[in-house]
């Protein structure tokens, strides 16, 4: 009889990272996943209809989702689907749970599992975004879980700086490479012809997110950055919505207003897909704002991007990841220096090969090893 793996998927932040690692996980596991509500949201474009593209079954649907952004809103949120997410991993009688990254909707996850006592692993611990609420999120799900996948040797320095055993930490890579360089990905021709992009003007493909850990408020954030992008010209600006976090609301409210003046060379989507979002980010001449897919994937696309701000700040950057403050003068200098810019140099610090089959063969071990209900924290000698 398989043994049981349930993977939590939050939103499309996670899924499209995970979704090829499932795939494989089906072939060894009897796997379970469950959808947290945010998939099931049409502000952000019922994301769940991809995993079910996918072939990949939903056995937990969440009814939770959260009805405004704000910290309070997001803390009701976040407690209801604690006693939503316990009764599913209970169900579950799963053998290993899976989660990513750095999410509320992880965190949650991962807190329920905890108490019922599952064998946890946590992939992508060990980073550092100094600009969000996310960052310290990370570290606690990384507390609450018995092994990790990290990746980069930085990042499982950190997690020994947290007291976490390093025989318990393997330096996989980051699955976000790997399925990029394995996607199936349309030509710049026919991207054009899908979104109906002016052939003449380059390519920049923008996700901006609120920075939830700032001096600067939500409010000004989205004012700044859009303002630095109103006398860029012949540019095609493709803009994917940002995260469900703390000012989701605004951002996209002034995203759609401004797509109203600058409608003939912006496109908003909601959610592209994986796909869709790795054809779109091969044929870019640059990513702009403040996603990690511009530190984690973007250099394997050879796109150089433009990061934003403090959100990213903390991760390791490749060559071509160039960075600048949130300040509009700076912004459209630093878009438009890039864009002139020859030699840059490509390099992914977060590739490796077979990440994902690695993955599996570990978690073929690690399901088979005795669950350590109390762990037990490595002091730094």
């Amino acid at each position: 009889m398989k043994k049981k793996v349930l993977v939590f998927t939050g939103s499309r932040a996670d899924y499209g990272i995970l979704k090829n690692l499932i795939i494989k996980l089906k072939k060894n596991f009897d796997v379970e996943i469950c959808a947290g509500g945010n998939h099931f949201s049409s502000k952000f474009g019922y994301t769940y209809r991809e995993i079910i593209k996918d072939k990949n079954l939903i056995k937990y649907k969440s009814s939770q989702g959260p009805i405004a952004f704000d910290n309070y809103s997001l803390l009701r949120f976040m407690s209801k689907s604690l006693l939503e997410y316990s009764k599913f991993v209970k169900i579950s009688k799963s053998d290993l749970v899976i989660v990513l990254g750095d999410r509320y909707e992880a965190f949650i996850f991962t807190i329920a599992s905890f108490f019922i006592k599952k064998k946890i692993i946590h992939i992508h611990g060990g980073e550092v975004t100094s600009g969000a609420f996310d960052d310290s999120l990370r570290h606690s799900i990384s507390k609450l879980s018995n092994y990790h996948f990290v990746s980069h040797k930085d990042y499982k320095k950190r997690l020994i700086q947290l007291g976490e055993d390093k025989k318990k930490i393997h330096i996989t890579g980051a699955l976000g490479a790997e399925n990029f360089s394995n996607a199936y990905k349309l030509n710049r021709e026919e991207i054009i012809k899908k979104f109906n992009l002016n052939k003449n003007y380059k390519i920049a493909l923008i996700t901006f997110h609120p920075e939830t850990r700032s001096s600067i408020s939500i409010k000004k954030q989205i004012f700044i950055f859009l303002e630095s992008l109103k006398k860029i010209e012949n540019i095609n600006f493709v803009f994917t919505y940002n995260n469900a976090d703390t000012g989701a609301n605004y951002f996209i409210k002034k995203i759609k207003e401004f797509s109203k003046t600058k409608n003939k060379n912006f496109k908003l989507v909601k959610s592209l897909g994986s796909e869709i979002y790795f054809s779109i980010l091969k044929s870019s001449d640059i990513i702009i704002g403040n996603s990690s897919s511009g530190i984690l994937e973007a250099p394997s696309a050879k796109t150089p991007t433009l990061n934003i701000g403090n959100r990213q700040l903390g991760r390791v950057f490749g060559p071509s990841v160039f960075q600048c403050d949130l300040e509009e003068k700076q912004i459209s200098k630093c878009i438009l220096k890039i864009l002139k810019k020859k030699n840059i140099r490509f390099k992914n610090p977060y590739y490796k090969k077979n990440i994902s089959s690695k993955m599996i063969s570990l978690c073929k071990k690690i399901v088979l090893k005795k669950n350590e209900v109390f762990k037990k924290f490595y002091d730094v000698k």
